[in-house]
């Protein structure tokens, strides 16, 4: 089935150097939910690259954006600013009003929550401390990891980097009051025996790779609370949850609590290494700062250019029904296979991110979440495992539609009978 890719990885993946385990195909081209690879073969992908082509591979509206930008100017100065900045940073501010939103573009995620962290420092009175979730994921730079799953393997280790447990929950109605409260106590025990030293608590409103865990409103609002009350900035990293994967804006537009900063990444790029910083300008009123930030590629035109053009394009074409109705379809189709087999556990999710659990061998779980990913490749669908093996995530295209559903299920049918 590969085998035009097993040649070119045979005689060209040398000269790469081997970062991850590859997968056995290289892929040639890519449209809409759907990429080929060097021997043919039409692969429904449902991660949407690594979640950032929202619109869909090769989408030409997006390409266009991208063209007559690059014709106009390619890159700025880094203290000159562009109309497609200026224009981007304003449709930021109307998306999320909650936040009264003052932004910063950036390439990627981990660059952007480095960024937010840096600053909270500074504007919070120098204070080094950041409280973040064991099972969070903000990026691999020595700081993003150090607070993030994994976050032992940092040498050297960070100091006043402090942790608390992520609410396992997929569900609102998972835990009750009493276990919840339980997590929220935990948060503020912790901070208030080191409040004097805590800048910045930084969570994923919904924990993806550390095991697609989806904390209540409840939680949420309370560490809000505690966070104000304490002085420290609260952040969400919605670099996946953000720019209409849930079928909001944001998310944490549906839990009803406001950070003081917003960090957005992946989707906002439509494919493209985009991201931005979002500070609150109610909580930061007189936005000047004596501490500069300098990268090569900040405030970059093509950046505001497509953020501007994903804007419209979701406003445009009621992508956030679609995003809605196609989540709670893929959703369900999910839950009806695991009714029917056992290997497919724990179906949750909201808007187009959504996941399962594999009922394997708990103590072989890596090896098997990465053979069952390779099976479902056998049979033309891209999938992913995260949480060490156990977690199964899909983040489709907004394009994706139930045919695209239809097919995937239908395929993991197919791998489930005949290997589980």
């Amino acid at each position: 089935m590969f085998e035009k890719s097993r040649k070119l990885l045979d005689d060209y993946a040398g000269f790469l150097y081997p970062v991850l385990d590859f997968c056995e195909t290289v892929t040639v081209r890519g449209e809409g939910c759907y990429v080929w690879d060097a021997d043919g073969n039409k692969i429904l992908d449902l991660n949407s690259g690594q979640f950032c082509s929202v619109f869909g591979h090769s989408d030409p509206q997006v390409a266009e954006t991208v063209y007559k930008t690059a014709l106009k100017i390619q890159d700025t100065n880094t203290a000159a600013l562009s109309e497609e900045v200026l224009f981007a940073a304003k449709r930021i501010h109307d998306i999320c009003p909650e936040m009264n939103a003052r932004s910063f573009f950036l390439s990627t995620g981990a660059e952007a929550n480095e960024c937010c962290l840096r600053y909270a420092r500074h504007l919070n009175g120098g204070k080094p401390g950041v409280i973040s979730f064991d099972n969070g994921y903000h990026g691999l730079t020595h700081g993003t990891k150090s607070h993030s799953t994994g976050r032992r393997h940092v040498n050297p280790p960070l100091n006043f980097a402090y942790v608390t447990r992520v609410p396992r929950m997929y569900n609102e109605t998972d835990l009750t009051d009493r276990q919840i409260d339980e997590y929220i106590e935990e948060f503020r025990n912790i901070v208030h025996a080191n409040a004097g030293n805590i800048a910045i608590a930084i969570f994923e409103p919904v924990v993806s790779s550390g095991g697609m865990y989806i904390p209540s409103r409840r939680y949420f609002k309370k560490i809000r609370e505690i966070c104000t009350e304490y002085n420290i900035f609260l952040a969400f990293d919605e670099c996946q949850t953000g720019f209409g994967r849930t079928g909001t804006w944001f998310y944490y537009q549906q839990l009803e609590c406001t950070p003081d900063f917003l960090v957005c990444a992946k989707g906002i790029g439509l494919g493209y290494p985009v991201s931005v910083v979002i500070f609150n300008g109610n909580t930061f009123s007189n936005p000047t700062s004596d501490l500069q930030h300098f990268c090569s590629h900040q405030n970059d035109p093509f950046a505001g250019a497509l953020v501007s053009h994903g804007i419209d394009t979701i406003e445009k074409n009621n992508l956030m029904e679609h995003i809605g109705k196609m989540g709670v379809y893929l959703l369900d189709s999910l839950k009806n296979i695991s009714s029917r087999h056992v290997f497919v556990q724990n179906p949750r999710g909201v808007g187009l991110m959504c996941a399962f659990d594999i009922g394997a061998d708990q103590s072989d779980i890596a090896a098997q979440g990465i053979l069952f990913c390779k099976r479902a490749l056998e049979n033309n669908i891209m999938l992913q495992p995260c949480n060490g093996g156990k977690t199964i995530r899909l983040l489709p295209s907004y394009c994706v539609t139930e045919n695209d559903i239809d097919f995937l299920c239908l395929r993991l049918k197919q791998v489930l009978k005949k290997y589980y």
